[in-house]
């Protein structure tokens, strides 16, 4: 590369991107959207050479390289276990339905299936920086409730971290056959568990061994050598140096050094991350926008619906306060970073086409433009709807309020086992919702490879390959199904106040209850599996469905008929305590 043609292309870069920045900050915007418009003002209005675009090129993968592991560096697990329970009750909440909103919106726009699941994962997060400096100019929210909405944003970087290692396979695995695709699922899954295995439980101790012999400098310099490492491996493994980065970033923050190494690269991390933001806008053009502005501003009024929505609903099932919550969810309408990753990513696989990823970043410069105007008038419209909501709107409201608040109440004094029994019932729902989702995901993406791999190498009818993968598809989701109706089972029970009350009030037999607990799960757990196996699309007519569904029905029912003849007994709810044992309600003054 010609040193001359490396210093000019940088010269230009970083002058214009610092002088549209600083005009943004002066005009109170964010002063990410001086990095965009610098690259759309490159592509639309400078001619830049094959040497210079390599430059930008080699750069703005340096840039994400650091974006993702500063974030990374941003998440304290700990603080996240002891702090941030709300958060992530918050996040848990609203991230899969925002992609479900996302995949719901593409799909009615005419959108693929993958192309919706992509616009789904982009339009899930939130930018913590645009948030962060909005709020803390506008004084909107005291301290306590913004640092609840960096928990929440960081929440949100995890599972968006999580949804771009599932993307991956997705978007490159129409250019593999289903071997490598097979490969390269089991590489990135082996990837991901030696991360967050050996690398949160062996990496930082050992960067805490040497951050004892060395100084400030030197460690910095031995975590980028991680950071680079991770960032090959993970590209090797078939994944975006994104993921390696932002794991590494995790890795580091869980040490010592941490502050060292964060004051080593921020610099570092300016520099890069605006050639980052500017490659971005380079791959806009001013007639892309122009022709997909309708586009731009329904997937900006999707995302500001759904996140809006969403994380309200998030606060009330929470119980957090109502006035707090609708001025967070506003302010949190602002796309995040890793809109740009994901829309990038799909772009250079060919996924989505420009008019898609020009709408998208062109949504994500409204959200960023008109987010300080939402956040001013918040507190007022919050009030006004409090004073126009219709009166039978408000019932309903009133009531769903009323059942959210007796279920706290009934926890608020019952022992911390039960409580815990509780906690946990929700979690394995979410758990095995999420496993649901991601078992039925691949299923779909995998009909037209495993039925042509199939017919390929053992010959036969693809139609009933496909009703054998349907059958399959079936037995494999009866056990995240099941699990979601044991939970439940779980959840309703300690509800109910035990299982004492549960026969009292059904009025049922010993043999009753044993039948109705043995059979009930499985019975149930089934029915939502046909739902399921039906309302996802597979090529298949309903006659097939039936089929399957019959044989496997009478297959599940004989053996559970069985179970009851020999009288082996189902799972048994538990005899958890109610009432707080009385060292738990009086602890002893010391």
């Amino acid at each position: 590369m010609d040193e001359v043609v490396l210093i000019a292309s940088m010269a230009t870069l970083v002058l214009l991107a610092a002088f549209l920045s600083i005009v943004m900050s002066r005009l109170k915007f964010p002063p990410l959207i001086g990095f965009l418009a610098a690259g759309i003002i490159i592509a639309n209005y400078l001619n830049i050479d094959e040497s210079g675009m390599n430059v930008v090129e080699v750069f703005s993968e340096l840039g994400l390289i650091m974006l993702m592991f500063s974030i990374g560096m941003e998440i304290d697990l700990r603080k996240l276990k002891k702090q941030g329970r709300f958060a992530i009750v918050v996040a848990l909440v609203q991230l899969p339905l925002m992609v479900i909103g996302g995949v719901l919106a593409g799909t009615f726009l005419g959108f693929d299936m993958l192309q919706s699941i992509c616009l789904g994962c982009i339009i899930s997060g939130s930018s913590t920086a645009v948030v962060m400096a909005v709020l803390k100019s506008q004084g909107t929210l005291d301290k306590e409730n913004i640092e609840t909405l960096v928990l929440i944003t960081i929440m949100e970087d995890i599972g968006q971290v999580i949804m771009l290692s599932m993307l991956t396979p997705m978007l490159v695995g129409s250019e593999m056959s289903p071997d490598d695709l097979a490969l390269l699922i089991i590489q990135i899954a082996i990837f991901m568990v030696a991360c967050f295995t050996a690398g949160l439980l062996i990496v930082p101790r050992v960067i805490d061994w040497m951050y004892k012999r060395s100084n400030d400098e030197l460690i910095s310099l031995l975590c980028l050598g991680g950071l680079f490492t991770l960032c090959y491996a993970g590209t090797r493994m078939g994944l975006s140096v994104a993921i390696g980065a932002f794991l590494m970033g995790i890795i580091v923050g869980t040490s010592r050094p941490k502050d060292a190494v964060e004051h080593f690269v921020e610099p570092l991390k300016s520099l890069f991350m605006a050639m980052f933001f500017i490659s971005v806008g380079m791959e806009v053009t001013l007639s892309s926008l122009a022709d997909n502005i309708v586009l731009i501003f329904i997937i900006f009024a999707v995302f500001a619906v759904c996140k809006s929505a969403t994380v309200y609903l998030g606060y009330w099932v929470g119980n957090g306060d109502s006035r707090i919550g609708f001025l967070s969810a506003i302010s949190l309408c602002a796309m995040g970073e890793f809109a740009f990753i994901i829309a990038k990513q799909a772009l250079d696989n060919g996924v989505v086409d420009i008019n898609f990823y020009s709408s998208v970043i062109g949504a994500a410069l409204v959200s960023m433009i008109t987010l300080p105007i939402f956040t001013r008038y918040a507190d007022r419209a919050f009030t006004g709807l409090e004073k126009h909501t219709p009166g039978p709107l408000k019932k309903v409201g009133n009531k769903l309020t009323a059942i959210r608040d007796s279920v706290y109440a009934s926890l608020e004094n019952v022992a911390a086992g039960t409580k815990e029994a509780f906690s946990n019932g929700l979690a394995n729902i979410y758990f095995n919702v999420f496993l649901l989702i991601i078992i039925e995901v691949l299923f779909y993406f995998s009909y037209d490879i495993a039925s042509e791999w199939l017919v390929t190498h053992f010959g036969g009818n693809e139609v009933w390959w496909r009703t054998g993968i349907v059958a399959i598809n079936f037995l494999v989701l009866l056990i995240p199904c099941r699990g979601i109706i044991l939970s439940l089972r779980m959840v309703l029970y300690i509800m109910d106040l035990g299982k004492k009350r549960v026969r009292e009030t059904m009025d049922l037999s010993e043999d009753e209850t044993k039948f109705y607990e043995v059979i009930n799960p499985i019975i149930l757990a089934s029915a939502l599996d046909i739902l399921i196996i039906i309302v996802v699309p597979n090529n298949l007519g309903t006659i097939y469905h039936v089929v399957v569904a019959v044989v496997v029905l009478i297959a599940l029912v004989m053996y559970h008929l069985w179970k009851l003849i020999i009288k082996q007994k189902g799972p048994a709810l538990p005899d958890l305590p109610y009432e707080r044992k009385e060292e738990e309600q009086s602890p002893k003054e010391h």
